[in-house]
């Protein structure tokens, strides 16, 4: 249900949103999305930005997809892991940090509407030496995946403070962005 502005019985308010996903299907050539969920998530924010909803999406900058399956001569299923193209993906100035481990993760932003989406804002460490926390979607051990959580949850609220963004509705999917809430819960502390 829809709120309602005070003073404007006709006038629908439809809230600020930030969507929180692990994974995104845009374009084939954007290789941010593994199956259902990225295509669900991408259809979702493509449609928001038909609908002219007031909504922002967040999420990570992987280095590769999670793999592109090809069929050899010898009919034996072939896995390659594609580099992500980041031609039609805007750098953005802001730097937030979020700790992991004992270490605090420093991670610039790349946002892009370039596929008739909403802004859909990806994270992704700033130093070299952190980016294998996301090197391959949905890849490594169960520590990676709490780290990489952390980043898409805790870095994707600090993001939205640091670029000033009013959100009034938080649409975690999943159970990836768990830890956003933590950090909004935190932030009220």
């Amino acid at each position: 249900m829809e709120n309602v502005k005070k003073g404007d019985g006709n006038m629908r308010h439809r809230p600020k949103v930030a969507y929180f996903c692990m994974e995104y299907g845009l374009d084939p050539s954007l290789t941010l999305y593994a199956g259902g969920l990225g295509v669900l998530a991408g259809d979702i924010i493509k449609a928001a930005h038909d609908q002219k909803r007031d909504m922002v999406a967040l999420g990570l900058m992987w280095h590769q997809g999670y793999t592109v399956q090809t069929i050899g001569e010898d009919g034996a299923i072939r896995d390659q892991f594609v580099e992500t193209d980041r031609t039609k993906l805007e750098l953005l100035p802001e730097i937030v940090s979020v700790a992991v481990g004992d270490k605090m993760v420093p991670l610039r932003a790349f946002r892009t509407t370039a596929y008739n989406n909403i802004p859909l804002y990806l994270l992704e460490p700033l130093d070299e030496s952190d980016r294998w926390l996301t090197q391959s979607l949905y890849g490594g051990d169960a520590r990676d995946r709490i780290a990489q959580e952390l980043l898409l949850g805790v870095g994707g609220v600090r993001l939205l403070r640091e670029l000033g963004l009013d959100i009034e509705l938080y649409h975690f999917n999943e159970g990836h962005a768990l830890f956003a809430g933590f950090e909004l819960i935190r932030e009220t502390m």
